[in-house]
């Protein structure tokens, strides 16, 4: 089964790149805290099932794991 998540990473021209796929919102707080020590930058969780943008951050997130 495919990821339902997807980490997008914003590059200088102002769009997005695929990234890497999570399985929850858990999963890509604590990922995009560890890709922002790694590679600084703005990252956007989308859900792959509602084709919408649910979270963004520098520095990592809160999204309410209910909404999953």
């Amino acid at each position: 089964m495919d990821s339902p998540f997807e980490i997008l990473k914003k590059e200088p021209a102002g769009s997005f790149r695929r990234f890497e796929p999570v399985s929850d919102l858990a999963s890509a707080n604590i990922r995009i805290k560890e890709l922002t020590t790694l590679s600084p930058g703005e990252y956007v969780v989308f859900d792959q099932r509602t084709h919408n943008a649910i979270a963004a951050g520098r520095l990592g997130f809160w999204v309410d794991a209910r909404r999953e």
